[in-house]
């Protein structure tokens, strides 16, 4: 199943593999694509005779499906994913930008990527779709469903979706509804984005400089009062270029 994503990746990422589903596949808001749908994946370990030997891996929004890289403190033999024992799945979530159908894909209608024409997605299209990689890796029942912040929403969506073939789950940093004060601030981090001119420009680089504000504003959320404090004081009295102010706009440039 290791076939050509919807679009080239930039950059390579080891181990990845591609689901290619020609099956039409609609959208919960509406939006058919006719030709299919491409999920990228990663897996470790080998699925056991019963198939059912299953942890499942459902990553944040700004994560991959390489499970190995960033969750590598719950990763590794005698550890909670361990490949030796457990057959290991992680897939990118459509709209991803590694490798899963997103906004670089080619939209069949217009001839060019998708852009600001990418439909809008939910986490049940997100599970929707993975449960037909379930499917096609002849998966029958998931032993442990594991994630945090929206892969937590995932995992919930998956637990109704396919209740009678997930055994546990494992949520972290997460909820069944989003609050109030988390949707001010992602439609706070949206309207940054919006800002920039260059967001409908439809190439690799559009909206840039609005994404690195959007990841600062983010940053006020994932760390307390107390963390900032603790960490990005400065240990003189200055009136530019703050440790605080240098943290968010390095947080920006990784984004």
């Amino acid at each position: 199943m290791s076939i050509a994503p919807d679009y080239v990746l930039p950059v390579e990422i080891p181990g990845i593999s591609y689901f290619r589903d020609s099956t039409p596949f609609s959208l919960e808001l509406g939006y058919t694509f006719a030709d299919g749908i491409t999920i990228a994946y990663h897996t470790y370990g080998q699925l056991n005779e019963t198939k059912n030997n299953v942890i499942w891996v459902c990553h944040a929004l700004t994560a991959n499906s390489r499970v190995d890289d960033w969750w590598s403190g719950l990763f590794g033999e005698g550890k909670t994913l361990d490949p030796t024992k457990y057959f290991i799945v992680c897939a990118n979530v459509l709209g991803s930008c590694y490798g899963s159908t997103g906004a670089r894909s080619i939209n069949p209608v217009s001839g060019q990527p998708y852009g600001m024409d990418w439909p809008l997605v939910t986490v049940r299209d997100w599970v929707r779709a993975h449960d037909r990689l379930r499917i096609q890796l002849d998966i029958e029942e998931i032993q442990f469903c594991i994630g945090g912040s929206c892969g937590g929403h995932q995992v919930l969506e998956f637990a109704y979706l396919i209740p009678d073939k997930i055994k546990h789950l494992g949520l972290l940093v997460t909820s069944a509804r989003e609050s109030a004060w988390a949707i001010a601030g992602h439609e706070a981090q949206r309207q940054a984005m919006l800002a920039d001119q260059t967001l409908h420009d439809n190439n690799n680089e559009s909206g840039a400089a609005g994404m690195r504000a959007a990841r600062g504003m983010a940053l006020l959320g994932y760390r307390t009062i107390e963390a900032y404090i603790e960490t990005q004081t400065d240990q003189d009295d200055i009136i530019a270029d703050h440790r605080a102010s240098s943290y968010i706009r390095h947080q920006g440039e990784n984004w």
